[in-house]
């Protein structure tokens, strides 16, 4: 069992860096991870735009017939769900990134917090360990 540090003291404050350090490093994987599924989710859109646009049923731009607007639109529709997919990946990795900007913000912050604790045990002869 670890031995409880009070977050006042040095060794405590220490401990909250260090944890918070510890998210940072599960954040930045869960942000990576994030970003290769958005990659992947784009590349899937990409494609099935691709295949109906050369599908046999994709309508023929003619005059008086079909336009390019009205074609580009029936491909978007056959490819919407992976646009759906995308779009999903897309705010995932948004948010997995302003996390990790939050417990850089977080350890930033804290980082003085620590500093400022130590000052204070030193400057009082204090020993908090």
């Amino acid at each position: 069992m670890t031995a409880y540090h009070d977050p006042d003291t040095p060794p405590g404050a220490e401990r909250v860096l260090q944890s918070l350090s510890d998210d940072a490093e599960v954040a930045r994987v869960a942000l990576r991870k994030a970003r290769d599924a958005e990659v992947d989710a784009q590349h899937a859109y990409k494609a099935a735009k691709r295949r109906a646009l050369l599908s046999p049923e994709c309508p023929k731009v003619r005059r008086d017939e079909c336009t390019v607007a009205e074609r580009d639109a029936w491909a978007e529709e056959q490819a919407a769900g992976e646009e759906i997919a995308y779009e999903v990946a897309k705010a995932a990795r948004q948010a997995a990134s302003d996390h990790l900007h939050t417990l850089r913000a977080q350890i930033s912050a804290q980082q003085s917090i620590t500093k400022s604790v130590g000052d204070y045990y030193r400057g009082t002869g204090r020993q908090p360990w």
